[in-house]
């Protein structure tokens, strides 16, 4: 619970989301795994863009955040989720092509 409170920087929707991927019991080993892979390679994947990622990019849909976390480069991903103004979005669109 310690890493996950230092991942969310203090940000609840962060936390929410963390708590929701890891503590879990009904979330898969694989979407943890997948997520986790993403969070330890992009170092600015913590708080508020965390929270961004989960919220502004992926709807809150858990499924759309592995798909963006297996399929999206991570520079991409980290530069999208760094904009609080929702223009992530166009940024990391593409790499939903065939999800939505």
């Amino acid at each position: 619970m310690e890493e996950l409170i230092k991942l969310a920087e203090g940000n609840p929707g962060a936390l929410a989301f963390l708590a929701e991927v890891f503590l879990n019991p009904k979330t898969d080993f694989v979407t943890a795994i997948v997520i986790s892979n993403k969070i330890k390679a992009c170092p600015t994947l913590r708080g508020t863009n965390l929270y961004v990622l989960y919220s502004d990019l992926c709807d809150k849909d858990m499924e759309k955040v592995v798909f963006l976390c297996k399929n999206c480069p991570n520079h991409v991903l980290e530069d999208a989720c760094s904009r609080q103004d929702y223009s992530g979005i166009k940024i990391i669109d593409k790499y939903f092509y065939n999800i939505k």
